[in-house]
């Protein structure tokens, strides 16, 4: 890797890292002195920089984590490729299986929001997909879960693919 890609990478990964500070911050301040309402549908709740037509808390919390994720592999890669096989072998698979139980979160909070939804916007002139919450086993945004577990899913099955260019065998 050439110096200038380096530089982005650390710019990208860095500028993340302040993203995700500054958004978690802001939820838990939020959560904790102002609304009292869960983080998650705090980050929710508004949009910004142009309401109602931007992104939310929670958008950019996602990409920034995402990003934050591929430019750190990308910057530690030379270190990675020199750990152990059998560590890598081991992330490999519990990034496996992290994937597959984010991809299972992401189908069932899409089914789940799609069903409340169309119950939501056949008893109420006025639905807002973003103030939808499932309450089992406790209130949770179907917003916020469904981009943390996108994000995780992206994040953990990209893991699996970098570290599969390490491994001395082409099974996954």
């Amino acid at each position: 890797m050439n110096e200038t890609t380096e530089r982005m990478y650390k710019l990208v990964a860095w500028t993340s890292l302040a993203i995700i500070v500054v958004v978690t911050v802001y939820g838990i301040i939020e959560s904790l002195y102002v609304s009292g309402e869960p983080v998650g549908q705090v980050w929710v709740g508004v949009y910004f920089p142009f309401p109602p037509y931007f992104a939310q808390p929670v958008t950019y919390f996602s990409v920034a984590c995402v990003a934050l994720f591929y430019s750190g592999l990308r910057l530690w890669e030379e270190r990675i490729k020199n750990w152990p096989e059998w560590l890598l072998m081991l992330l490999q698979l519990v990034g496996f299986v992290v994937a597959f139980s984010a991809a299972y979160e992401v189908m069932y909070n899409f089914m789940l929001w799609g069903a409340i939804f169309s119950l939501a916007c056949a008893t109420k002139p006025v639905c807002n997909p973003d103030l939808l919450t499932s309450t089992y086993p406790s209130q949770w945004s179907l917003v916020f879960a469904t981009r943390a577990f996108s994000a995780l899913f992206v994040i953990s099955g990209y893991s699996v693919y970098f570290l599969r260019k390490f491994s001395s065998s082409s099974l996954i």
